[in-house]
């Protein structure tokens, strides 16, 4: 007889096996951490606060490799992606010898992709469009998150003219102090927002969880994305309907884009389902470590595009 994936039995069967693997994970990091800490100590022995950073750094790298190989295990045994599998459980701060280590692996093809509303440097308005939704829901006016979109559309896109009266290009940029100039190319991280003309760090702290700043034509994964983001993207879907279909995905995730869309509420206009996914590419691996006296946090941008993931940018601190 054929098990039901989706049932009570098989979801705790399959939760004892996360909090199995959850505990091997801990163990792993510790072990990491311990033979990083063997080879490395010796040549840095003496040097006092330096040691302890290098220390610490190499730790939070240990647990970035971890972080891959974590995710290569889970694209080797799946191909759909959602907050119930191993990868997506926190570990916990784990002592070693002389300080101690943890993280998390964050899904950001579960983000709306901002740089998705540019692309080959002319504007995507159904992208654009699902800004300006997003915004809305945050709580802006109409009339602001348009400026706001096209201001964000003028920092990217490869034209020096701007959408709107609100936006702006380098002539407005060039008088503001300090000085500032559009890349006209795509974001790098979202913290850029700051330069952008009309976002506000209060802004910025509302879109964080929501948004990412990815390779342009990244897919969304359905299965991670916030009530937020599915209300954004799918014209007509309110955000008590999306807070629903997230609800009944904690029940039993979608399996597929079919699935998705017969869970779908009836809706006016079909959403453009070609850029939608069950799966994910996109991670961001947090480590958090700390030897002796210094603390390190280690954050890595992962591209699971091949089984193992590159790493597009990293950031420590």
């Amino acid at each position: 007889m054929m098990t039901n994936p989706h049932s009570p039995a098989q979801k705790r069967s399959q939760r004892g096996a996360a909090v199995i693997l959850a505990l091997l994970v801990v163990a792993l990091v510790a072990g990491i951490a311990a033979a990083a800490v063997g080879d490395f100590g010796i040549a840095l022995e003496g040097v006092g606060g330096r040691h302890d950073q290098a220390q610490a750094s190499l730790l939070a790298r240990g647990a970035v490799d971890w972080a891959r190989n974590v995710l290569a295990e889970d694209a080797r045994t799946t191909n759909v992606d959602h907050p119930g599998e191993p990868w997506a459980i926190k570990v916990a701060n784990t002592p070693v010898e002389g300080g101690s280590v943890g993280g998390e692996i964050l899904d950001f093809s579960g983000r709306f992709n901002l740089n998705n509303l540019v692309r080959d440097g002319a504007a995507n308005e159904k992208e654009i469009a699902s800004f300006i939704r997003l915004l809305q829901l945050l709580g802006l006016p109409e009339m602001a998150a348009r400026a706001k979109a096209d201001a964000l559309v003028d920092w990217i896109d490869a034209d020096a003219q701007p959408r709107s009266t609100e936006s702006a290009e380098a002539a407005w940029y060039g008088a503001q102090t300090p000085r500032r100039q559009p890349p006209n190319a795509p974001l790098v991280d979202v913290d850029e927002l700051l330069q952008v003309r009309g976002f506000t760090t209060d802004l910025l702290a509302l879109l964080r969880p929501l948004v990412a700043a990815l390779p342009v034509g990244s897919m969304l994964n359905v299965n991670t994305a916030p009530p937020e983001v599915l209300a954004a993207v799918i014209p007509g879907l309110g955000l008590d309907a999306a807070r629903q279909l997230v609800a009944q995905r904690q029940q039993a995730w979608f399996k597929d884009l079919g699935d998705f869309s017969t869970r779908l509420p009836r809706l006016q206009q079909q959403p453009d389902f070609s850029t939608f996914a069950t799966n994910s590419r996109y991670f961001l691996a947090v480590a958090r470590s700390r030897y002796g006296v210094s603390t390190v946090r280690l954050e890595v941008l992962l591209d699971r595009g091949q089984n193992w993931s590159d790493i597009l940018w990293q950031r420590l601190s």
